[in-house]
């Protein structure tokens, strides 16, 4: 019914010389978002991959047991819980529960960070997925100039956009490549992350995506933009599949930073 409604009124609107492109799309979201944001935050991983999925409070982790560190964690993030007011909790902690977290001791010393994948500033809103977001099964060894650089730059760039979009999918990891360092406890050091970020509710539906080094610098935020496909390239993920194929498609090739900040 809703989507008669919504095609009805569509059709009047697009009889005139109105572009009703933008209009159009907003309903195919609008559908999608009916059936529940779960869907939108579904990734397919290759056959290779190692990962136990672990649903948090707060966020979803694929963890890959080998490496020691996850492969994604992907949350949703709204206008609200950018607003939280949960204080940051004050130590990392091992998942017992999943086979191959390390210890937050294995990076004492490393040279490395013990840096977020899912932003505890973005867990402020709830006490257990603040806590949660400190299990080392979120953590991966990234550089500090990064961790407190660029990459803080661009978490703080995405709350904005949350309490601008109503809400976000946002998806986060690194790319492990051949040849990769690890930590004297076998933790994988990546040479890269990655965010991929879907503003399903904006008129039109926008998605972007980031490539970082794990290395300093990096402070302008729209140098490391990639489109989600070249993402997609570099972990072998199929991301935001759920999505209607046209627009899939559009907002997997799109790297516009200028439509994120009009």
């Amino acid at each position: 019914m809703i989507a008669a409604i919504a095609a009805l009124f569509a059709y009047a609107i697009c009889s005139g010389k109105i572009d009703c492109k933008p209009l159009l799309d907003n309903i195919e979201s609008v559908e999608t978002i009916h059936n529940g944001s779960e869907k939108l935050m579904r990734i397919s991983s290759p056959a290779t991959m190692e990962e136990q999925i672990v649903e948090y409070s707060g966020f979803t982790v694929s963890f890959n047991p080998g490496l020691r560190i996850p492969n994604y964690v992907v949350y949703e993030l709204t206008r609200n819980e950018t607003e939280g007011d949960v204080a940051r909790a004050s130590s990392f902690d091992r998942d017992t529960e999943v086979e191959g977290c390390p210890e937050p001791s294995d990076y004492t010393r490393s040279g490395y960070d013990r840096g977020h994948m899912a932003p505890a500033a973005d867990m402020k809103w709830d006490y257990d997925a603040m806590h949660e977001s400190f299990y080392m099964t979120n953590i991966c060894p990234q550089n500090h100039s990064l961790n407190g650089g660029g990459w803080k730059r661009l978490e703080e760039k995405i709350r904005d956009w949350a309490e601008r979009d109503s809400a976000l999918i946002v998806v986060t990891g690194p790319i492990t490549e051949p040849g990769h360092k690890t930590l004297k406890s076998g933790v994988a050091v990546p040479q890269k992350f990655f965010k991929a970020i879907l503003a399903p509710y904006a008129k039109p539906v926008r998605g972007i995506a980031f490539i970082y080094r794990n290395e300093g610098g990096q402070k302008v935020i729209e140098r490391q933009i990639v489109s989600i496909d070249s993402v997609e390239s570099a972990t072998g993920l199929d991301l935001f599949y759920e999505l209607p194929d046209d627009i899939e498609n559009r907002i997997e090739k799109s790297s516009d930073y200028n439509e994120w900040n009009n």
